[in-house]
Parts: structure tokens; sequence; C-alpha cells
């Protein structure tokens, strides 16, 4: 081996001892850190458009817990088993999850009798494999996790469960477990509006008394144009300053085709971040933020999402599934793309699938025109020519070909 050789050979193994991490783009334009990873009480004060918000979560925990104390109370015998859960829920993905996180540390904070609520988040505790749920795994990690939490008090005197909308095709089950091992606690689930639609679609075919069993639910308002904005601004802002490659303009623009959706203004906020920094751009423009809203197929996906996440109701479903695999076809985007950029829960959905490729037909019974005239104009189009003109044809069945690919 020569000198030259050798040295070689040191390099290479000098270069393995080496990390290289690469910079975050927000910090290359003057931010300590990507602002959209955390959020605490002190930024959330800022925000005054969310403080009618908060306060509304913070007062339902607190009246879901006075309605069950006092309601077991009243009982003569109060060690029977007694159900009297809360619901709350929200469009998807407009900060709800952040918003209960928040309402959740302030509570044990503030409510002396509330200083053991426990906050449960069901997207990582609910085991769902194969296309299909496993149900006693999946108590048991809640279990697990409830034991782990409560030894460090003697009793729990409430529980909240958030994404909830991934219990649904189990509920019963899982809320009469919890009861065996956590008896007399009071639950509160927070769902998606599709979910809790979604949920008491279902149960009203069981013998779960969900009236009785839960006090009136309340709604938390979404997130408007306005309010996207602001947050954006606040996020970005430096000394009351919109940092580079932001401008009031751009964030405005952004807020405008984020349809509805927070995650979908911070995921165009990071890409253009990145864009940006990557091609030695000091300043972002509208028509970049066009481009990445576009490749982002934000404007699809949430034409799907609704469609998909509306109703618990099987001959939506069904139609919106043909309509969604023509059209996603045509704009080269996969079912994976618009189940991932849009944080629809994919177990839901593969559940349905399932359900439905284990049938392979569908009986013209399940999909009618009631649901077809729900669809939006373009997707009435593709629908009829993949599955009604079938029925017009006095067919009794239509195989399921089209579906069954998109697994």
């Amino acid at each position: 081996m020569d000198k030259f050789e050798k040295l070689a050979l040191e390099a290479i193994e000098e270069g393995k001892k080496i990390s290289y991490t690469p910079q975050d783009p927000f910090v290359s334009f003057g931010f300590s850190a990507n602002p959209f990873l955390d959020t605490n009480l002190e930024e959330l004060q800022k925000e005054e458009f969310i403080e009618p918000r908060f306060k509304a979560v913070v007062r339902y925990f607190t009246s879901v817990y006075k309605s069950f104390t006092d309601n077991h109370n009243k009982k003569k015998d109060k060690e029977d088993s007694f159900i009297l859960d809360g619901v709350m829920f929200g469009i998807n993905q407009s900060g709800v999850s952040t918003l209960i996180k928040l309402s959740h540390q302030y509570l044990v904070k503030i409510y002396k009798e509330l200083s053991d609520c426990i906050l449960a988040d069901a997207m990582d505790l609910v085991e769902f494999n194969n296309n299909q749920y496993h149900i006693a795994q999946t108590i048991q990690n809640f279990r697990a996790f409830l034991g782990n939490q409560s030894s460090k008090t003697d009793t729990i005197p409430l529980i909240v469960i958030d994404h909830a909308d991934f219990l649904i095709e189990f509920f019963e089950d899982f809320r009469y477990a919890l009861d065996r091992d956590f008896q007399n606690v009071p639950i509160v689930f927070i769902f998606s509006h599709a979910g809790w639609v979604r949920l008491k679609n279902q149960l009203a075919f069981t013998d779960y008394d969900l009236i009785n069993h839960m006090v009136p639910s309340q709604q938390i308002s979404p997130l408007n144009e306005e309010e996207i904005y602001e947050i954006l601004s606040l996020k970005l802002s430096k000394n009351n300053q919109i940092q580079n490659p932001f401008s009031e303009d751009i964030l405005k623009s952004i807020a405008k085709n984020s349809s509805g959706s927070l995650l979908n203004a911070i995921k165009i906020c990071s890409r253009l971040c990145e864009e940006c920094f990557y091609n030695g751009l000091d300043l972002g423009s509208i028509a970049r933020v066009n481009d990445i809203t576009s490749s982002l197929s934000i404007d699809v996906n949430k034409e799907f999402f609704d469609l998909v996440t509306l109703n618990d109701n099987t001959q939506t479903f069904v139609l919106a599934l043909i309509a969604m695999k023509s059209t996603a076809y045509d704009l080269g985007i996969t079912y994976d793309d618009i189940v991932n950029n849009l944080g629809i829960q994919k177990t839901s959905a593969s559940h349905h699938l399932k359900q439905l490729q284990d049938r392979r037909y569908i009986s013209k019974r399940t999909v009618n025109r009631k649901a077809f005239y729900r669809l939006r104009p373009e997707l009435k189009t593709l629908a009829d020519t993949y599955l009604m003109r079938s029925f017009e044809q006095k067919e009794t069945h239509v195989r399921l070909e089209s579906i069954s690919d998109l697994f």
C-alpha cells in the first residue's frame, strides 16, 4: 500500500466519525428553531381568537366532571358501575389536538380536583395491523398506560382521549372494558365531526345507551382563513415583524390556499421555507405558494376528505372511492398520497375497504340515488361512468374490481 492509499483510507475512517446534520431551513432565516414544532401556554395567550375555544374546552371538561360527580352522588349504591362521559368534536387538522393538549395542561395546574386528570392519545395506543383492529391488545395498551399514570395518584378524576375516531369500530367493547378496570371514572372523547356522526350511526344498532351514558356533546369551532393567517403571522414573526422568506401577502395567500386546515398551512410554510433556502431566495412569492399548493394536491385532497369522512354512509363512501380512484389516476397521485397528505385516518378507510373487498359484490340497495346526489358534479360524472350506469341497466350487483385495486 503506497502513501496516498494509506492517507485516503485514513481520511475515509476519519470521515465515518463525523456526523452531518442538515441545517434546518427555518434556522437559516433567523429562527431559533422550526416555530411549528411546539406551542406553549404563553404563546396561546397572544392568539386572542383562540381564547374562547380554550375556555370552552376547559369549561366542558369541568362540566363533565361535575355532572358525573353530581349524578353519582345521587345513586344509592355508589359501588355500582356508573358511566357518564362527554364528547367534543371538531374539524380535522384545525389545531384541535394542540388545543386539547394545552387545555389539559391548564386544567391540571389550575383545578385542584382535576389535577390528576389524564390525557391519552388513541392514535398511539390503538393496534391496527393487516387491515384489522387488534381489540384485546388495544385495551391492554390503554390499561397499561392508564395504570402507569394512575400509580402516581390515588384516584383518576377524569380521562381525556384524543383521536377517539380510532375507537369507533369497537367503541362499546372498549368502553365497558375500561369501566371494569377504572370504574366510575368519566371520560371525555375527542372526535372529528365525521367520527362523531359515524359513532352515533353505529351505536344506533347496538344496545349501548349513548343518550344516558353521555352529557350533551360540544363542537369545537373550526378555524377560518383570517384566524389561520393570525396563527402563521404570530409563529413566523420576530419583534412583531414577519421574517423572511415570508411576508404579509404570502401568509394571507397560504391561509387562503390551506382549505381551512392549519396542517395544510404549516406544510405550505415549511415547503416554501425549504425551497427558498435551497434555491438561495431571500423572499418567497405568491406564485411559488400556488405551485407548492398544487404539488401537495391540497384542493383535490380536501374534496376527497369531505367525501370520505362526511358520514358513515356506505353508499356515499363507495361512490367517493370510485371517483377518487379515477381522479387520482388522472392527477398522478396515489391513494396513500391522499390519505397521508390529508391526515385521513387510514385505519377507518382501510376497514371499510376490507369489508367491501370481502364482499366483492355490492347490491343495488347499498348504492342509491340519494347518495349519488350528494357528490360534487364532476364526481357524479365519474361515479355515473363506473357504477350508476350498471344499475340503470337493471343489474342487481356490481363487481368491485376498481375498489379492490386501491389496496
